[in-house]
């Protein structure tokens, strides 16, 4: 009974300590970005440029992403420094 008891405790903390998978890049750009610049990145609704096409750095991406130009917003208080990484990365690929 006591083994059942501590096997029972350990699922439950084991369960409430999962995480959930975290969204790539692809997934983040798709639900957050896509309205604007389409999911390929060539859409530019509301001035938002075509990403096939840009050439800034992979810093400069960051920021962008980061801080918002214009009427893009800042993703920084809502995306975490990883997620807004992934997307980042998933943006140069675009341009392949």
């Amino acid at each position: 009974m006591k083994r059942q008891i501590i096997l029972g405790a350990l699922l439950m903390v084991a369960c409430a300590t999962a995480q959930k998978p975290e969204k790539t890049g692809k997934e983040i750009f798709e639900n957050r970005c896509a309205k604007c610049h389409g999911k390929d990145g060539t859409k530019g609704l509301w001035g938002a440029i075509n990403l096939k096409g840009s050439q800034i750095t992979d810093s400069e991406r960051l920021l962008t992403i980061s801080n918002g130009r214009r009427l893009m917003p800042s993703w920084r208080k809502r995306l975490t420094e990883n997620e807004i990484r992934r997307v980042a990365e998933y943006v140069k690929k675009l341009k392949s």
